[in-house]
């Protein structure tokens, strides 16, 4: 779709909308653009997520006019945006980018023993475990000071969930499918390899396309 297409069909279905329809549109396309990710697996999430499904035509059209592409993931419930300039990347920390390919693996290990209805799961001692055997923390736990901000950070972009502030090893984290598509990478094998050059001393310049 051109520009000149997305102007008539944005205008045109726009229109149609009620005025309760069009305050839910903006809140949504805002919310896209400080997040990015949408899923339905997180309930507060779950009615932008069919609203975005309901109007796709509208939201698609709205974002071709500011070079963006809306995603529609649908096996995996989960909606994003994407610059076609590929402008608005967002540079991770070393910490932050270990970290995200970490709960990637616990993701996908644990995805294969959950039915389509169930949430991926995982304790914080997995995460402590997992770090440990890839060598990052050379027999040492990763500190509150250091995880409780990455986590946060996570968070704050629909890739987990959590609730026990206090961090402890028994406290559980909701993965969501969105951090499938924030990791750029079209295997497990791949997430594996890219962490163990990580962990050779390997430049950290992770990107992802956070807005």
């Amino acid at each position: 779709m051109n520009k000149t297409q997305a102007t008539k069909q944005f205008s045109e279905n726009f229109l149609d909308l009620k005025e309760a329809e069009k305050t839910t549109f903006s809140r949504i396309v805002n919310k896209l653009l400080q997040v990015n990710l949408l899923t339905k697996r997180k309930i507060s999430d779950a009615n932008d997520y069919r609203f975005i499904l309901a109007f796709k035509e509208i939201f698609e059209a709205f974002f071709v006019l500011m070079d963006f592409s809306l995603n529609i993931k649908r096996e995996d419930e989960v909606v994003y945006i994407t610059n076609d300039s590929l402008y608005n990347h967002l540079r991770l920390k070393k910490e932050e980018s270990i970290l995200l390919l970490v709960l990637r693996i616990l993701y996908q290990r644990k995805k294969d023993f959950v039915t389509l209805d169930e949430d991926v799961e995982i304790f914080l001692h997995e995460i402590h475990s997992e770090l440990m055997r890839i060598g990052y923390l050379d027999n040492k736990r990763i500190t509150k000071d250091k995880l409780k901000p990455t986590l946060s950070f996570l968070r704050s972009y629909n890739l987990i969930d959590y609730i026990d502030r206090g961090l402890h090893d028994d406290a559980r984290i909701k993965i969501y499918p969105t951090i499938i598509y924030v990791t750029n990478l079209e295997s497990i094998k791949e997430v594996v390899d890219k962490l163990d050059g990580y962990m050779e001393g390997s430049e950290i310049n992770e990107e992802t396309d956070e807005n």
